[in-house]
């Protein structure tokens, strides 16, 4: 998951943006798409013009007196699929190892459709994906019916052709993390 990691440069930290109650947030909301590259930060789904997208408190508890490093924007179904209380007060909210792109790396991968612990006694790994909902069963789905109708498209495509059409079509890049793994390719000079 690309888009979970936080940058201290960012100019939403530096320039103290901040989510307010009963007020248009849509310019954190966009500041916070334009930082994940217009991807969804829990579903790494590319957000469609139509798609609705939510400033999305990580850690629930902290709404209204939490910043930057709390916030995302995603996908609104999606944001659905957190489990906000039955993990209330875990362990990955005070370590946030998923905001550090090689820890996180290190500690949850992708294969054959999921999501997954690197190491099955990494309960903070796993509860992660499990609170976020990576292998939802509709998200999963989703995920695997994208990636296999590319793969069926691209049978004959060269990595070099792949790259040039994902250039081309940024909005087929939903899943990106999974797409990378399965196409063996490094997306990320494209987006």
């Amino acid at each position: 998951m690309k888009f979970l990691t936080k940058n201290r440069d960012s100019d939403i930290f530096t320039e103290g943006y901040e989510y307010r109650k009963n007020v248009d947030n849509s310019a954190l909301r966009n500041k916070l798409l334009l930082e994940q590259k217009n991807f969804c930060a829990y579903t790494e789904k590319y957000v469609q013009e139509l798609d609705s997208v939510e400033v999305e408190h990580f850690n629930s508890s902290k709404k209204y007196a939490d910043d930057y490093f709390n916030y995302y924007a995603v996908l609104r179904k999606p944001n659905l699929y957190k489990k906000d209380e039955a993990f209330k007060n875990h362990a990955f909210f005070e370590s946030l190892f998923f905001q550090n792109k090689e820890e996180f790396s290190q500690r949850v991968q992708y294969c054959d459709g999921i999501y997954y612990e690197v190491d099955e006694n990494d309960t903070e790994a796993r509860d992660l994906i499990d609170f976020l909902g990576f292998n939802h069963a509709s998200l999963a789905s989703h995920r695997t019916k994208h990636v296999h109708r590319l793969k069926n498209i691209f049978k004959t495509f060269s990595k070099a052709e792949i790259s040039a059409y994902f250039s081309n079509h940024r909005e087929e890049l939903s899943f990106i993390t999974a797409l990378e793994i399965e196409f063996d390719l490094d997306f990320s000079e494209i987006i």
